[in-house]
């Protein structure tokens, strides 16, 4: 079971960039499958970074002996874009193509599918989609963390993170025509078959979900990815990003500095001594805010020769000049609001004022 966690930061991003994401339906031994699936192969080798793709395999043209069917999986992705007659290829969801060419005659399903991935490609989403993690060799055991973040505002209606994992490049027979040739990105599982509810909306947010599933013995781990998406489960089926990685590229511990990344409080910065001074799950050099110094009252986070807060009138005079020029900082946030209402206004500077008076500081 994939658990969530919900980690909302502030930053700064430029609008990101649409990858193409294709899920194509086929069979072994159906005639005209190996047309569409050697033709997304050839635009595989040439966009690699731009396209993505799962294979899914239907279990009546799957020859005995084989593991690529995964019946009930396939039932539930097909259904979503209602899959009938294969080869079935769905873009972002929302475009398709069905049927293909006999003696796996890619070419011109090539030429429709270069139609369909230029007009796709590049385009602006506000997601963009980070894939982490350890892959536990010993015990065939994958961790992962797959983190979306935002930079522009989109309703989180319907929206939805779905997490993959496919075998790329297993070397097949199509005996319909007699080929040899690779399968690409064949599904193994599908992680979330509910999806997991995204529920960022606004540019800066963020929101990582993390799980756990095992390598097959009977997979070559080297080939092994995870793919996840978000994609809307309204109506059209909009698919907003796609991001993959192989499970040999994770980087567990992403600073070097001796603690894994599940485990690390500040993931991207070298800190092996883990200091935390105020506690709140934020190691120091991470964290511009010691919330033993911030704390109610003590609006421009001066301390005295012991390192203890000060509240004096200088907060007062800080506190003015935020309130008039409406501008704040991060660590201020706790500070400010010292009558408890939800709001920041002149009766808090008052309050303050008394706190300064009587001593309350």
């Amino acid at each position: 079971m994939a658990q969530t966690v919900l980690r909302t930061v502030l930053e700064s991003a430029s609008r990101s960039s649409q990858k193409v994401f294709v899920e194509v339906f086929v069979g072994l031994n159906d005639p005209y499958s190996p047309s569409a699936s050697f033709a997304i192969s050839e635009m595989l080798d040439e966009f690699p970074e731009t396209l993505v793709n799962i294979e899914w395999h239907n279990a009546g043209y799957t020859p005995a002996g084989s593991d690529f069917d995964l019946p009930a999986l396939y039932n539930q992705r097909g259904g979503m874009y209602g899959v009938g007659g294969i080869p079935h290829s769905q873009w972002n969801g929302v475009e398709s193509t069905v049927g293909g060419y006999p003696n796996g005659n890619w070419e011109p399903m090539y030429n429709n599918f270069m139609n369909i991935y230029d007009g796709m490609v590049g385009d602006e989403t506000p997601y963009e989609i980070e894939i982490n993690g350890m892959f536990d060799q010993e015990n065939d055991e994958v961790t992962y963390d797959v983190t979306v973040t935002m930079d522009a505002d989109m309703s989180s209606t319907n929206q939805q993170v779905d997490i993959f994992v496919v075998e790329d490049n297993i070397w097949s027979y199509w005996g319909a025509v007699g080929i040899y040739h690779n399968a690409r990105n064949v599904a193994r599982n599908w992680i979330t078959t509910d999806g997991l509810d995204l529920t960022i909306s606004s540019s800066g947010e963020s929101q990582t979900f993390t799980g756990t599933f095992d390598v097959s013995d009977a997979w070559v781990s080297d080939s092994v990815k995870i793919i996840a998406i978000v994609q809307n489960y309204g109506n059209p089926k909009q698919i907003y990003q796609v991001n993959q990685i192989n499970i040999n590229d994770m980087n567990p511990d992403v600073d070097d500095d001796g603690i894994l990344n599940g485990d690390d409080n500040c993931v991207d910065v070298y800190n092996p001594d883990q200091s935390d001074v105020d506690g709140d799950g934020i190691g120091d050099v991470c964290d511009a805010c010691n919330d033993n110094v911030y704390v109610l009252g003590n609006i421009n986070g001066d301390t005295d020769m012991a390192g203890n807060p000060v509240v004096d009138i200088f907060d007062l005079f800080t506190y003015v000049d935020m309130l008039e020029s409406n501008e704040y900082n991060d660590c201020t946030a706790g500070t400010m609001d010292i009558n408890g209402d939800g709001n920041l206004n002149l009766v808090d500077i008052w309050y303050l004022m008394q706190m300064i008076l009587n001593g309350d500081n």
